[in-house]
């Protein structure tokens, strides 16, 4: 089973995915976050074999629960929680910046699914040591 990253903002979702062996990860696609986010997702989970979801929660600089990790964590309640799929919450405090500032002449709608890669690429590296990732 694969790993799905999810870097969630309040108008695009960017989505990554991991290789079949869960290795490394690589930019998917940037979904719109509207009504029809949970079903997209549901989707996806079937079509590419998804084991578990790795959602970015964007902590303030002390590490603390802000605004808009409450939105986040609010969303993986409502459109997550109940898909029956593991959710690993992952600290993405600087993803969305660093492909910002390495791809500068990229269209920035596709910014979000490169942050997702880049998150889901962080926790592979974490936790490539044990068997069930």
């Amino acid at each position: 089973m694969r790993l799905l990253g999810l870097d969630i903002g309040d108008k695009k979702i960017g989505l990554a995915i991991s290789d079949k062996n869960n290795v490394v990860a690589s930019p998917l696609m940037v979904l719109e976050n509207n009504e029809n986010i949970r079903e997209n997702i549901k989707n996806i989970i079937s079509e590419y074999d998804i084991g578990k979801i790795i959602v970015g929660i964007p902590y303030n600089l002390k590490g603390e629960i802000g605004h808009q990790a409450k939105k986040v964590l609010d969303f993986i309640d409502l459109k997550l929680s109940s898909l029956g799929i593991d959710i690993i919450k992952l600290d993405e405090r600087f993803t969305s910046k660093i492909p910002k500032k390495q791809l500068k002449h990229i269209d920035k709608n596709i910014i979000d699914k490169y942050s997702a890669c880049i998150l889901l690429n962080d926790y592979i590296t974490k936790n490539k040591n044990e068997k069930n990732y």
